[in-house]
């Protein structure tokens, strides 16, 4: 709610950062909530290409299920007040052995529920995982998104991703 301050002005309301933890086995369901988001939105993206499979919400489950056991990987999520709101899912990577730069940090999915953006959840996940990155000792981060998607566009250039490579398909009959 906004308010007058002590002075005439109007004053924005504070928003309250999320709490961001580990994810928890009780989380699943949300997580895959969350996700089914993020998939339906890239279907929208390319129709064809993020076609799911009927099986695609119990597949994800069982893999994101295997991820919270894995120790290169991190499943991170976002509380409001009102719950879970958000997730990022990332792992450490691996490159060729022909470069001096390894192990890199891979962030795979990220995604807030669309009720709750704008208020730093993802940010606030990235940084957290970013974090977690450092301490593991890796120097850069990876992510993947679609040209066609200017909010992840958006948000990840102003976390300061460059992108760098292009990732192109071509359907063959």
């Amino acid at each position: 709610m906004t308010s007058l301050n002590g002075f005439g002005a109007l004053s924005m309301p504070e928003l309250v950062a999320p709490k961001i933890r580990a994810a928890r086995l009780i989380d699943l369901d949300r997580l895959v909530s969350l996700w089914r988001v993020l998939a339906a939105h890239h279907a929208s993206l390319d129709p064809q290409l993020y076609a799911m499979e009927v099986h695609a919400p119990a597949t994800y489950r069982a893999w994101l299920r295997r991820k919270l056991d894995d120790p290169e990987a991190m499943v991170l999520v976002a509380e409001l007040d009102q719950g879970l709101i958000g997730f990022l899912l990332a792992r450490t990577g691996q490159r060729a052995p022909v470069y001096s730069v390894r192990e890199i940090g891979m962030i795979y999915d990220l995604v807030v529920d669309p009720s709750s953006r704008r208020c730093g959840a993802g940010r606030a996940l990235f940084e957290a995982a970013k974090q977690r990155f450092s301490e593991r000792g890796l120097s850069y981060l990876q992510v993947s998104f679609s040209p066609l998607n200017p909010d992840a566009r958006g948000f990840w250039t102003a976390q300061g991703f460059d992108p760098l490579l292009t990732e192109a398909y071509l359907p063959i009959d």
